[in-house]
């Protein structure tokens, strides 16, 4: 069963693998978050039951997650079922990390942004230190920085492999109660920062499977920053794939984690609240829509540290500016919408170039509801000077392509002609 390709799970395949794994129901319900009578119940009903998909998530990212020996024995169960007529045939697991980090581009991509040092220093897996964890902690660091830069689809398979690399130390390697949770937290946050590569890079199977491993390592250590950004990244996921009332229930869930520290990371605590502004804009409340905002911007203005992690340095006065924004535009009014979006593209720096080319193609957006259409052009164009500097990012070629779209209806109008003509050939 591919971690990448699961379409179902019954009850017999989550048997199979509890035996594998030869956890009791209670602690194998405590490894996936899950009450212990549903996994009694997805135990008794056997192949007539089918997870729910959520749950299928779930179990996909926790087999992926196992040994081979682990899932050697899980496809043993599998097989021996089988021949007794029980059920159908199931492909041996496998996981997508293991195919990134034998690939020849992902290691040249490894070399050239400077990781390839870190996933070969943890090859080893006997005793694992404090230096291990470091070097997580230095590839995620990186990672969130090269995203800024160059996007998720340049790094994707990179963070994946180190992701990988991270779990073997977790299975294979020897370590204390101190340094497992230390390397338990380091590699949640890792796990993290790739599921929203995998999301800026369109993969967004892998994204979610991703973040449902974070979660899963964070419960244990109630690790409430990582339970917050997955949480919140799940919503961030379900706006953009036009799911907005699932966004609220995971924007609420994250909201509610980022409550248990937010007296020491006011800052966090407004990750939530956008993506809330965003699902109910998505949904036509303007009025919750703005409490959240206001909510966002209130919780940075609380921030008590100066200097923030690297995975939130995006988060400023000029990021609640374009999400107010974008809901704006959702909302019609994209006036408003243009007015906050000069003021934010006006300010971000080459090392955030990938929000600033995001929010330049949702200028564009919003002149062109206003019918400016020389003004969406320029702003279309300089958008493509971003794209321009080795940034690559599914999420900005999407919503550039539907302007694109809309400019070629008025190809007469000044810039237009020359803006389409860059775009056609920077997309071949």
């Amino acid at each position: 069963m591919s971690m990448a390709t699961v379409n179902r799970w019954t009850g017999v395949e989550v048997h199979a693998l509890r035996q594998a794994l030869r956890l009791s129901v209670r602690d194998f319900a405590s490894r996936l978050g899950v009450d212990r009578r549903s996994v009694n119940k997805w135990d008794a009903r056997g192949s007539s039951i089918v997870l729910l998909p959520l749950t299928q998530s779930i179990m996909d990212t926790c087999l992926a997650q196992t040994s081979d020996e682990v899932r050697t024995r899980f496809n043993q169960i599998m097989a021996a079922r089988q021949a007794e007529g029980r059920v159908a045939g199931i492909p041996a697991a496998r996981n997508s990390a293991d195919t990134a980090a034998g690939d020849p581009m992902n290691r040249r991509t490894l070399i050239k942004f400077g990781l390839a040092s870190t996933v070969a220093g943890s090859s080893a897996h006997g005793q694992v230190g404090t230096s291990d964890v470091g070097r997580i902690k230095r590839t995620t660091a990186r990672l969130h920085g090269l995203d800024q830069q160059h996007g998720g689809e340049t790094i994707w398979q990179a963070a994946l492999s180190s992701v990988n690399e991270a779990y073997r130390l977790l299975e294979h390697g020897s370590y204390g109660s101190e340094t497992e949770t230390q390397l338990l937290r380091a590699t949640a946050r890792l796990q993290v920062c790739a599921g929203w590569l995998c999301f800026d890079a369109g993969r967004h199977e892998q994204a979610r499977t991703s973040y449902m491993g974070a979660l899963m390592l964070a419960r244990p250590t109630g690790d409430a920053e990582v339970e917050t950004r997955a949480l919140a990244n799940l919503a961030f996921q379900s706006n953009l794939l036009r799911q907005p009332r699932e966004a609220l229930r995971f924007a609420h869930a994250a909201e509610d984690a980022a409550a248990r520290f937010a007296r020491e990371f006011p800052r966090v605590a407004a990750i939530p609240q956008l993506r809330l502004a965003t699902a109910n804009s998505l949904t036509g409340d303007a009025r919750e829509a703005d409490r959240a905002i206001t909510l966002a911007r209130r919780a940075l203005d609380d921030e008590r540290a100066h200097n923030a992690a690297e995975w939130c340095t995006f988060l400023s006065p000029l990021e609640i500016d374009a999400v107010e924004a974008t809901c704006a535009v959702k909302l019609g009014d994209p006036t408003r919408a243009e007015r906050l979006l000069e003021r934010a593209v006006e300010s971000y720096s080459d090392r955030h170039a990938r929000n600033r080319a995001l929010y330049r193609v949702r200028l564009a957006h919003a002149r062109l509801e206003r019918r400016i259409v020389d003004g969406a052009a320029e702003a279309a164009e300089a958008a493509l000077d971003d794209l321009e500097c080795e940034l690559d990012s599914w999420r900005v070629s999407v919503e550039l392509e539907e302007v694109a779209r809309r400019l070629a209806e008025n190809d007469k109008v000044a810039g237009v002609a020359a803006f389409l003509h860059r775009y056609a050939a920077m997309d071949n």
